[in-house]
């Protein structure tokens, strides 16, 4: 919110791993003052839909290409950030990407928002803590593989800045 009352020009895609998060962080912006003009919850999965509260359905609506820059703030899951491709929003449309609770995003996951839509101009915001639950990782091979770390995570440790190698542990 801060982001966008700052600057008319600001975009923001907001990401979290998964749908319960984006409902949260989507009926938040909205409680703060966002209308269905400038946000925007897009989100594919029609089970989901049933699940969603009233506001996140009165805010999801079919996004055709042409209302895309339309929308001040778009919230979506990491994977489903990917169908804005299908609607050819190219890399620097958004300013912003927020991923919340990054701690719990496995770094494929992350990259999907960042690598699609960022250009040297975004801003890249990862928001989390990498002291409570990390990414659910089910295989061995992927947790073997370094996996079992989320992209915030590896980003803390690799860091002498945070100073917070002896807080995270490590795997």
């Amino acid at each position: 919110m801060q982001l966008v009352r700052r600057d008319a020009a600001v975009r923001v895609l907001a990401c979290t791993p998964s749908h319960t998060a984006a409902d949260y962080l989507f009926e938040r912006l909205a409680a703060a003052g966002l209308d269905s003009d400038k946000l925007y919850r897009l989100t594919t999965s029609l089970p989901h839909e049933d699940d969603a509260s009233e506001v996140v359905q009165t805010f999801s609506r079919i996004l055709r290409h042409e209302r895309l820059p339309s929308f001040r703030v778009v919230v979506s899951t990491c994977s489903e950030a990917g169908v804005l491709q299908k609607l050819n929003a190219p890399a620097g449309h958004f300013s912003h990407i927020v991923i919340d609770d990054a701690a719990q995003a496995e770094e494929p996951l992350a990259m999907i928002p960042i690598m699609a839509f960022s250009n040297l101009d975004t801003s890249i915001i990862l928001a989390g803590d990498p002291n409570q639950f990390g990414p659910d990782i089910r295989s061995p091979t992927a947790s073997r593989s370094g996996l079992g770390k989320s992209y915030f995570e590896r980003l803390i440790l690799m860091s002498d800045v945070y100073g917070l190698d002896t807080q995270v542990g490590k795997t």
